[in-house]
């Protein structure tokens, strides 16, 4: 066994090593690109109807091997419809990676002061606000299409991004994992599932709940017709929510907690601006 590791070795070429190396540092910087879009789920959806395809050679079954055969035979144009936004994302960031920290517990804590201020502050004046916050999925798709800030993401800049007379109050703002008010004027996905969510009529809980049914991000909202705070998680909406509720809600959140119990408890829906 060690002659045979030894003789392998030995035929190893300095131009195999380069070969590897460069290779590895392709994967890993595709990989990074990715890293922060929806490109992994679409590419494990990918890799379903490429299985399927092995599987009905091997089973022998001709009307789905004849489908996936059609299917992997314009390939090429499929991923260039479904990747556009993240290729030309990828050939403007060329050289460019980008490695998310996780969020300090102290800064973590300020970031949920900041925000609890701010949305406490714009509730009482009936100020509508929406305010995201990062997780596990990637925003990057939506940052890229707002106005992006990458400042800290105090109670006064919030206050004066959703003031109505900002140009920036419209849309939704975005913190990042890093903790960094990464863009507003931020435009949402809208819910598509309102008879099953109940009945409301603003755009600003639609499109928070069309965010949270896409991914893991928290939304904050606050409805200018009512000054009241609500949350959108996981495809849930967490109503009429008082300061300490709202603060535990968020830290459970940021946290990693479930939040059976908190969803669970949620006040019966009405209807809401």
């Amino acid at each position: 066994m060690i002659d045979y590791v030894l003789e392998v070795l030995r035929s190893v070429r300095l131009q195999d090593v380069i070969d590897i190396a460069l290779l590895t540092l392709i994967i890993y910087w595709l990989l990074q690109l990715i890293k922060g879009t929806r490109t992994i789920p679409i590419l494990l959806g990918l890799s379903v109807l490429l299985g399927a395809y092995a599987l009905s050679g091997f089973l022998g079954l001709a009307a789905i091997g004849w489908l996936m055969k059609n299917v992997f035979g314009s390939a090429v144009i499929i991923l260039v419809v479904l990747f556009q936004a993240d290729i030309r994302n990828a050939l403007a960031r060329l050289g460019i990676s980008t490695m998310f920290r996780e969020l300090p517990a102290s800064a973590r804590i300020d970031l949920i002061n900041e925000v609890m201020d701010a949305a406490t502050t714009m509730a009482g004046k009936k100020i509508g606000a929406s305010i995201v916050l990062e997780r596990e999925t990637g925003l990057r798709n939506y940052i890229d299409r707002g106005k992006r800030i990458m400042a800290e993401p105090t109670a006064e800049l919030l206050l004066s991004i959703f003031h109505t007379s900002s140009p920036l109050h419209d849309g939704a703002v975005i913190i990042d994992r890093e903790g960094r008010l990464a863009a507003a004027r931020c435009i949402l996905p809208l819910s598509s599932n309102l008879p099953r969510k109940g009945r409301f009529t603003g755009t600003r809980h639609r499109s928070a709940l069309g965010l949270a049914e896409e991914s893991d991000a928290l939304v904050v909202i606050v409805s200018e017709e009512r000054g009241n705070i609500s949350l959108a998680y996981r495809g849930a909406l967490l109503r009429d929510l008082d300061q300490a509720r709202l603060r535990r809600t968020i830290e459970q959140i940021l946290q990693g907690e479930e939040l059976e119990d908190a969803i669970s408890e949620s006040p019966p829906q009405t209807k809401t601006a």
